[in-house]
């Protein structure tokens, strides 16, 4: 093994002592399954325990010449507060933000409770949380893991416009990982076809002529 790329958590909550993010269960008061209560308790016991799931796997990888990198989870449905136990306060109070708030949509639609990537306040809550990863972490670079189902990320009808907005925050995440160290990488995971990719609001050919991507 020469690389690890380690998941943040479910990437609208995480499983490391973020304080720009939200953790892992910190937001339920009545869990309604007991595997995500046993995540929640075991990363908020650790933490307090000034154990940083996240430092420890660092650290590790390090003792072990292995790199390390954080991969965020970039976008994903959102459900209800009470229901989905892994939401963050952020998704479920800005639900105005999600691709379908204008229920507009067809109700068999997969994405209308994405995030919509047309929002700055989207696009920033996700900036945010990768600079201080990077910042507090010792990591090899970042991994955006944009392949998880249903990976919308615009309205179907404004996906030709998002690719450009996409294009220029995925600029901003590489000059993010280059501020906080020249030899760190950005590395995308994207659908394997092409087309798929086009149609979710992602131009990694694009990318490429850019030179905003170290790895796909």
């Amino acid at each position: 093994v020469d690389a690890i790329m380690f998941c943040l958590g479910d990437g609208r909550t995480f499983l490391h002592d973020s304080q720009v993010g939200e953790v892992w269960g910190d937001n339920v008061e009545k869990w309604a399954h007991s595997v995500f209560q046993r995540a929640g308790r075991n990363v908020r016991n650790l933490i307090d325990q000034g154990d940083d799931p996240l430092r420890i796997i660092c650290d590790r990888a390090r003792e072990h010449g292995i790199q390390i990198y954080a991969t965020l989870i970039v976008n994903q449905v959102s459900g209800e507060r009470g229901v989905d136990m892994r939401g963050s306060n952020f998704r479920f109070d800005n639900k105005h933000l999600d691709i379908g708030a204008a229920g507009d949509l067809d109700p068999d639609f997969a994405g209308a409770s994405c995030a919509d990537f047309k929002h700055e306040e989207i696009r920033t809550e996700r900036l945010e949380i990768i600079e201080e990863t990077l910042s507090k972490y010792p990591l090899d670079g970042l991994e955006l893991q944009m392949s998880y189902p249903p990976y919308y990320h615009f309205h179907p009808n404004e996906v030709d416009e998002g690719r450009s907005i996409m294009t220029g925050w995925i600029g901003q995440v590489y000059e993010a990982v280059k501020r906080s160290g020249a030899e760190r990488e950005l590395a995308v995971c994207v659908p394997v076809n092409t087309q798929d990719c086009l149609d979710a609001g992602l131009d990694p050919e694009e990318w490429i002529r850019q030179g905003t991507v170290d790895a796909l």
